[in-house]
């Protein structure tokens, strides 16, 4: 008779190999395509490194849930002790046929993704085969020769030793990973700051960006709805730019180029979750703020900037993790640390990513047995609140003479805002779907609008988190000496069959922000016609704080332009940048480069030659191209282009 330790630990490994066994054909299944895309921004041995930690990850889960269903299992090996060697038989039986079962239908799953997208054909054939193939697993099973065959097809990986030297491998691969992360960390040295120099001698600067807030959904710019009653009162007393635009159309490359004042295709953090490399951690607006004798801080509530930030925290004195509510993956996020620290190389942002698909698709899973207890929405789940709360704990902390950045997550996607705000705008009962896809067919436009209003009432939530977070600042004298920035990194699209943002199209509500420079006791209002875009930003505070500008930086400072009001029309260019398709490692090549002079807007792409012109009064059809109605501006638009860019490759049009 076996002893129930025996018993448990034999059917533990053998749960523990076979659950293994089953995430690994899931993750090689949608390994190839996440491969492929980190080779854009990842060395070969990054991508590896990134590969080990989805691989021993995984191997951990499996780990989890053979020690959940052993322990199911338990009880009946301890009170059934004469039947223990075939209750394991039978548990070891049921799960290689649930495995068998699984496997073949990811990778029949996984061919016929692959066959719809070559054929175009719809969701119906594959419900089809799905039902056929379980006909026939279930026909193989009411064979008791072919369901014996089936039971011990995977008898030679469930053997005693192969099974004790997986749970081993998992073991020491878990601990190499550790080991190789904290050590690679110690590399960066993020602890050793630069010594902060006196205090500077100029004012305090508060830099607060918004992520996805489009200057054309603002009722400061004109939009219809009251949706920044707060922000309005705010610029009665400050510089407005009615025409400043986002260096590009994600909020990576974005934020990149709000902290370097370079484009994309300078800095290189082309993708969605590119980062810094380690030579530009000095060229950033933070470095030389603090080089000039400012404390430097920020609270960032979108995570994958946060992850861009992280890679140059050394030139922050106080970087807090992202401020978010309790939430059970973002709990376990920070449980696991272990398992994804602040390594120098590869991908937290993909690893955090990664990591929230999968919960969020277990939780999709979990909702439908559960519907009560999984209701609601919690991606995304990142408060304006909060973010402020967190900036005011900063400033507590932070000395006279201090750089503060304030980015918040809203009102960037899925549009979920609390209480007064949720129907402020869009009534009860309306349903406002989130819209994945970048374009919608003009069938689909109410549907679109009705997103939009949902957005809108998040627009207002965030506004009047920012109301609240000023009037306190000001009632305490904190403004007195502060420079106070508004800012967002890009827009967003409802219109002209264009949905949301991170598109090559560079369509005018995804790029238009918003930009409102208040100095230290500033008491009249102005509207600035210039036109700038992002790169501006971090070369306009190193001016306020009465520093140099960098050579490195390619922007130009914007204060020359402050208080004057009405001016500037026709004056000025700005660049967007479109590079998610090009490698940081090659020069660029593809991609979208738009320029715009404050009247039209020229968009070139860069592997074709070809252009589309439109006037900004047109720039919500991203589709549109009047080149052949004005071929001398849009010539002239093209060659300012490749002037500004001249590395870029000049194909004909």
């Amino acid at each position: 008779m076996d002893s129930f330790r025996s018993s448990l630990i034999s059917l533990w490994l053998r749960l523990n190999i076979l659950a293994s066994l089953f995430l690994f054909v899931i993750l090689g299944s949608w390994l190839p395509g996440r491969i492929g895309g980190w080779l854009f921004y990842l060395t070969t041995t990054e991508a590896i490194f990134e590969t080990a930690v989805r691989v021993v990850f995984l191997a951990l889960i499996a780990m989890a849930l053979a020690t959940v269903f052993t322990l199911v299992v338990a009880p009946l090996l301890a009170f059934m002790p004469s039947s223990r060697r075939r209750i394991v038989r039978i548990v070891s039986g049921i799960a290689v046929v649930a495995e068998l079962f699984g496997c073949l239908a990811i990778v029949l799953k996984t061919v016929e993704d692959s066959v719809m997208g070559l054929a175009h054909l719809t969701w119906f054939p594959v419900r089809i085969v799905f039902a056929l193939y379980c006909l026939a697993f279930a026909a193989v099973l009411c064979l008791p020769r072919r369901r014996k065959q089936l039971v011990a097809s995977l008898d030679d990986i469930l053997t005693p030793k192969a099974t004790r030297r997986a749970a081993m491998a998992t073991g020491l691969a878990s601990a190499a990973l550790v080991a190789g992360e904290f050590a690679a960390g110690k590399l960066v040295a993020v602890n050793s700051k630069p010594t902060r120099t006196a205090r500077p001698k100029g004012p305090n600067i508060l830099l607060v960006t918004f992520d996805a807030l489009s200057a054309e959904d603002m009722s400061l710019y004109g939009y219809r709805l009251p949706t920044t009653p707060n922000i309005d009162e705010f610029a009665r007393r400050s510089s407005v730019f009615d025409n400043f635009y986002s260096a590009s159309t994600f909020t990576t490359a974005s934020v990149a180029s709000i902290l370097t004042g370079l484009h994309p295709s300078d800095h290189h953090v082309h993708q969605l979750h590119g980062s810094f490399a380690l030579s530009y951690a000095a060229k950033t607006l933070p470095s030389v703020m603090r080089a000039g004798g400012y404390a430097t801080g920020a609270t960032v509530g979108n995570p994958t900037a946060h992850f861009l930030v992280q890679g140059i925290e050394r030139e922050f004195d106080f970087l807090p993790d992202f401020p978010h509510r309790s939430q059970p993956f973002l709990n376990f996020w920070d449980a696991t640390e272990i398992l994804h620290q602040r390594e120098p190389f590869g991908s937290r942002t993909s690893e955090y990513w990664d990591l929230e698909e999968t919960w969020g698709g277990l939780r999709a899973q979990l909702k439908k047995v559960a519907p009560r207890r999984f209701s609601g929405d919690t991606k995304y789940d990142y408060s304006p609140s909060a973010s402020f709360a967190e900036a005011r704990e900063l400033l507590d902390k932070m000395p006279g003479g201090y750089f503060l950045w304030v980015h918040l997550m809203a009102p960037h996607d899925p549009y979920l805002p609390d209480a007064p705000y949720l129907h402020r705008f869009l009534p009860s009962g309306e349903v406002a779907s989130w819209w994945p896809s970048p374009t919608y067919e003009p069938k689909d436009q109410p549907n679109i609008d009705k997103a939009r209003l949902r957005y809108d009432e998040l627009i207002a939530e965030a506004d009047g988190a920012f109301g609240a977070f000023i009037s306190e600042l000001d009632g305490a004298g904190k403004l007195r000496d502060t420079a106070v920035i508004v800012a967002a990194d890009h827009g967003e699209s409802f219109e002209g069959g264009l949905y949301g943002h991170y598109t090559e199209f560079q369509n005018r509500p995804e790029i238009h922000v918003p930009l409102i420079v208040r100095m230290p006791g500033q008491e009249r209002g102005c509207r600035i016609l210039v036109t700038a875009d992002q790169t501006s930003l971090a070369p306009t505070m190193t001016d306020i704080a009465g520093l140099p500008r960098p050579d490195w930086m390619r922007g130009e400072s914007l204060v020359p332009w402050l208080n004057r009001d009405g001016e500037g029309a026709g004056e000025g260019r700005a660049f967007t940048q479109y590079l998610v398709t090009d490698s940081i490692f090659k020069p660029v090549n593809a991609g979208t480069v738009g320029v715009v002079d404050g009247r039209s807007q020229y968009i070139l792409d860069l592997a074709t030659g070809k252009g589309r012109l439109r006037s900004l009064s047109e720039g919500h059809l991203g589709r549109l191209d009047r080149s052949a109605e004005n071929p001398a501006l849009a010539q002239k638009l093209r060659e300012e282009i490749y002037a500004r860019f001249p590395t870029f490759p000049q194909v004909g049009a």
